[in-house]
């Protein structure tokens, strides 16, 4: 483990930090997402807390109101940190092209600086090596990337039914205020 490490060179500590922040908001989301899923839960209860709150708001408009500030507190909360997810996938990449292009300086620097024949095995030790920093940024983004877009869809999707959920409780309260004939 520690050769891989310091084979990546320069950019493997930075890399290695990207790569706690993303495992640390991956973790972090996963909570809040599961969270959110047992809060919708809740709401869809005939009479749960969520119903009684919205009852107490005497007319139609003042509920749709409160409705909608409800929905925007959720989807801000769940859009956290999502776009730090987004940011690791995208950068990580290119730190470790950066690292790359770091050991290819430094492998040319080493060779110029050799009086001996350049062969292809000495090519090739000095390219595998700066290739390690490429193949770390990589593996870092995939995942980061493939998660970010998952949380996305799953955003989406708590969206949709949230704003499906309040809908319908709200249209069955207006629905029951009407005086009936």
């Amino acid at each position: 483990m520690q050769n891989i490490f310091s084979a990546v060179g320069i950019m493997a500590w930075p890399l290695f930090m990207v790569s706690i922040i993303a495992l640390a908001i991956v973790l972090e989301r996963s909570l809040a997402f599961a969270q959110s899923w047992l809060k919708m839960q809740k709401i869809k209860q005939p009479n749960g807390e969520f119903i009684q709150l919205l009852k107490q708001k005497p007319q139609a408009e003042q509920r749709q109101q409160w409705c909608q500030l409800y929905l925007q507190d959720c989807v801000s909360s769940w859009r956290q940190r999502l776009n730090i997810l987004s940011l690791c996938g995208t950068l990580t990449p290119l730190m470790g092209l950066l690292g790359t292009v770091w050991g290819l300086v430094l492998m040319f620097k080493k060779i110029a600086q050799t009086h001996q024949a350049v062969t292809p095995a000495l090519l090739a030790d000095g390219l595998w090596e700066a290739m390690y920093s490429t193949m770390a940024g990589l593996i870092i983004a995939i995942p980061c990337l493939l998660l970010s877009g998952v949380f996305n869809a799953l955003l989406e999707r708590l969206q949709t039914d949230l704003t499906r959920i309040i809908n319908h409780l709200n249209y069955q309260l207006s629905f029951d205020e009407l005086p009936h004939a």
